[in-house]
């Protein structure tokens, strides 16, 4: 048996941590956009011996393992919930296809863990919704310390914003209705994100240190109201490089590439967390050298 799931790639622009004792409530609120390329999960179960392979573009892992902590702990997490399963008697293989960078601001943990457990839960037909199989996800990065709203922006699709913390099912989401929206018969007014990784940050490295998570909160708790007085694009954008500069997050390299981008696209920033420049454009051409594009994924997470 097995099940196909896609997580398209969440890139947060401004957020503000909320801290809550329960791992399904604490999250974040914040805005971002979602990308029509991240995380192809396919998940396979037999009769085995209790083995479970996890890979990642091919390279297998050995479980557990901290490169794969998230698809880990989000099995565990299934495995403690569901005890009437003989786990045991299972041979279990999660096969990640990441197209996007790791530990770059694509939210590509939120990615591995929504496969993981929707995977899991369609094939051995647990009794879960949709929403409280990507709860699972969501419990297990923010146990991880992982990412805080990147499940909720994948399930989301197009521009979340995450108004009220949580998982899926208990946070509460929206999202910017712009007339850039494609109609199905043409991809008139369509927008692309053009974006550029010069590397990584460890977002658990943020998420746990109190200095920064209080700067952060202290120059992000007005920016969503101020986006949902003004739900445009373009503001979006404006708010994300206030936030990137004003928390210092932004470097000069990074900097520089905004520089580049802003001037020809509806706005430019820095991704959440990661040391990569993204655009919204109305066409994917642009002056960044090296850089790619991707086109919004409307629909969020969803199995194939």
């Amino acid at each position: 048996m097995q099940s196909l799931v896609f997580a398209p790639s969440h890139i947060t622009g401004f957020f503000e941590i909320i801290d809550h004792p329960n791992p399904m409530i604490r999250g974040s609120r914040g805005a971002g956009v979602v990308l029509d390329q991240g995380v192809l999960t396919r998940v396979e179960v037999c009769e085995g011996n209790g083995e479970i392979i996890i890979k990642t573009n091919g390279n297998i892992n050995n479980y557990p393992s901290r490169e794969d902590s998230v698809t880990c702990k989000t099995l565990d997490l299934l495995k403690k919930q569901f005890t009437e399963i003989e786990w045991t008697n299972l041979h279990i293989t999660v096969d990640h296809e990441l197209n996007v960078p790791l530990e770059a601001g694509f939210g590509a943990s939120a990615g591995f863990a929504l496969g993981t457990s929707l995977g899991l839960s369609q094939i051995l037909k647990l009794p879960l919704t949709f929403n409280q199989a990507a709860g699972v996800a969501h419990k297990a990065e923010v146990l991880l310390s992982t990412g805080l709203g990147d499940v909720m922006g994948s399930v989301v699709g197009g521009f979340p914003l995450r108004i009220e913390p949580g998982a899926p099912g208990l946070g509460k989401a929206d999202k910017l209705l712009s007339p850039e929206n494609p109609r199905e018969d043409t991809d008139e007014g369509e927008l692309f994100i053009i974006f550029k990784s010069l590397g990584t940050i460890e977002t658990s490295s943020v998420l746990t240190d109190p200095v920064k998570t209080n700067k952060l909160n202290s120059v992000a708790r007005d920016m969503l109201q101020r986006l949902m007085l003004k739900p445009q694009v373009t503001h979006f954008m404006d708010l994300s490089l206030e936030f990137a500069q004003k928390t210092g997050f932004i470097d000069p390299e990074i900097m520089e590439m905004v520089d580049v981008l802003k001037d020809e696209t509806m706005g430019a920033s820095m991704a959440m967390l990661g040391r990569t420049v993204f655009a919204i454009s109305s066409t994917p051409d642009n002056s960044l050298e090296g850089s790619c594009v991707a086109r919004i994924d409307h629909c969020g997470c969803r199995i194939i």
